[in-house]
């Protein structure tokens, strides 16, 4: 789920990084001026850097760079606040950018700090028009960002800043769903995972004035957690008041389970009052929701559950949040504020991989109540979530004992794999998960791909590439189970790990 809203959250984020300074190499004489209006938005001081860009605008009105990157901080407005005003004011500038862009290289077509600029434009257009869900005119957004981007740099390929933009197309549309590649077949489009990520490294390492935020986006992209720790910490330490940098470093102390670190800096984004990113607001207290829920401290997670159904501008992880919510009041043994919150886990966006997998549980725990031995099985599996993984190593080896169920014993064989993995205990984790493989689990579709991953990681620890490999081809042959993307994502690390 982290994963997930990570992704959201970049969303608003990319065009922070997508507004490159293009002026990397060039004397123009408001170099300056730019790079002063682009640290205030990167401090989030966005009045001055609104002063700083209509002031470029008032002295040069011929040049698209004060139209640029005064759009690109509407478009984070509306990202976040999904105001249509915002978007509005995003598409007066970014025309104006694009206008006066093309009007320059008229004059001079080769120009490739020009078509770095107006290839950036194009993707700020592509990424609004998407979340706007127009589409169709996203997708042609896209293709023009591409097009002058590749232009700019088989000019002059060491305009590494281009290589940011060019990384983040290539990276989101080779990750696009099956059930909308037609579009991009419709405009001749496609898109190169692996490409996307040496072009962000390469602006990461490489780049002038994109540095910083290609560093930021390849730390959102990589699974290697001590780099992306390092890059984000850097970050927040040198931009303090940036909440969405703050939000992805909270993000990733809950992947790492460290959830205390995590509770600290979502605790001083959620006491700001920033109306205009009121949805990372919202997030944030979902995610003090998570960490208290993974803590077990149910009180204290149905608060922060709860501001985030209150404030939430739509619709998104609803159905999650209900779901831990009724979970929540079962254990604390509330059945009636329980069944409520089962009964609108199908509210949730059925495009997310919480939502659904929410509104499938829900509409069982809608019926009856959860039974013992699945409360202790939960709380087990938070304690992994928190980091503690004696505490569920213990309570799930005694509760095995308890539960007769085929699917629950295979999801507890799932979570006890990995806490023993987590311990050292490489040879017992593989042996738990080929224990979950043998076991009928009806409409629980997931555990059987899930425990195919898990054996695969458990092989590679213990040396067995051969068997490490056959698991992964075992487990991407399953569809249609819950949380798939999540583990197309762990089968990629594993494969990028041990080059299969």
């Amino acid at each position: 789920m982290i994963n997930t809203i990570a992704k959201k959250i970049c969303l608003i984020i990319f065009f922070l990084i997508v507004s490159v300074n293009v002026f990397a190499q060039s004397k123009i004489p408001f170099e300056r001026s730019i790079m002063l209006g682009l640290e205030q938005s990167y401090h989030f001081r966005w009045d001055k850097a609104e002063d700083i860009f209509r002031d470029v605008i008032k002295k040069y009105p011929d040049r698209p760079e004060g139209y640029h990157y005064l759009s690109g901080i509407y478009v984070w407005f509306y990202l976040s606040s999904k105001d249509k005003n915002d978007l509005n004011i995003f598409t007066t500038y970014s025309d104006s950018a694009i206008e006066k862009g093309l009007e320059l290289l008229e004059l001079n077509p080769d120009d490739d700090v020009l078509l770095c600029l107006v290839g950036s434009n194009y993707s700020y257009r592509a990424i609004a028009f998407a979340s706007a869900e127009n589409y169709l005119d996203a997708v042609w957004a896209g293709k023009k960002s591409d097009s002058f981007l590749n232009d700019a740099i088989e000019i002059n390929p060491e305009r590494y800043d281009a290589y940011l933009g060019l990384g983040l197309y290539n990276f989101a549309a080779g990750q696009t769903p099956g059930a909308f590649r037609w579009v991009l077949k419709l405009t001749g489009m496609g898109g190169d995972k692996e490409l996307g990520i040496r072009y962000i490294k390469l602006a990461a390492d490489e780049g002038n004035y994109t540095k910083t935020e290609a560093q930021y986006y390849y730390s959102q992209i990589t699974q290697d957690y001590t780099d992306a720790t390092y890059y984000l910490t850097n970050l927040v330490n040198k931009y303090p008041e940036n909440i969405l940098f703050k939000y992805s470093l909270a993000s990733l102390n809950i992947k790492e389970r460290k959830l205390d670190a995590a509770e600290k800096i979502l605790i001083k984004i959620v006491n700001r009052d920033d109306e205009k990113f009121d949805q990372v607001i919202a997030f944030s207290n979902f995610l003090i929701g998570d960490v208290f829920y993974k803590k077990n401290e149910y009180d204290s997670a149905i608060i922060h559950y709860k501001k985030f159904l209150q404030t939430t501008p739509d619709n998104d992880y609803t159905g999650i949040a209900a779901y831990r919510l009724g979970v929540s009041y079962e254990i604390m043994d509330l059945r009636d504020s329980a069944i409520v919150y089962f009964g609108s886990c199908e509210n949730g966006n059925m495009d997310l991989d919480d939502d659904i997998y929410a509104k499938r549980k829900g509409s069982i725990y809608f019926k009856r109540t959860l039974s013992e031995n699945e409360i202790t099985v939960i709380k087990a599996a938070n304690m992994i979530e928190s980091g503690n993984y004696s505490g569920a190593y213990d309570s799930l080896t005694s509760a095995l004992k308890k539960i007769t169920g085929n699917k629950l014993k295979a999801e507890a064989y799932l979570y006890l794999n990995e806490a023993a993995f987590n311990l050292g205990k490489y040879n017992e984790s593989l042996s738990l998960a080929s224990a979950a493989l043998k076991t009928e689990v009806m409409e629980e579709k997931w555990i059987l791909p899930y425990a195919c991953y898990y054996a695969s990681r458990a092989n590679y620890f213990l040396g067995d590439i051969v068997a490490a490999n056959y698991f992964i081809e075992q487990a991407e042959d399953y569809d249609d189970y819950d949380y798939q993307n999540k583990l197309k994502t762990l089968l990629y690390s594993l494969r990028q790990k041990e080059q299969l």
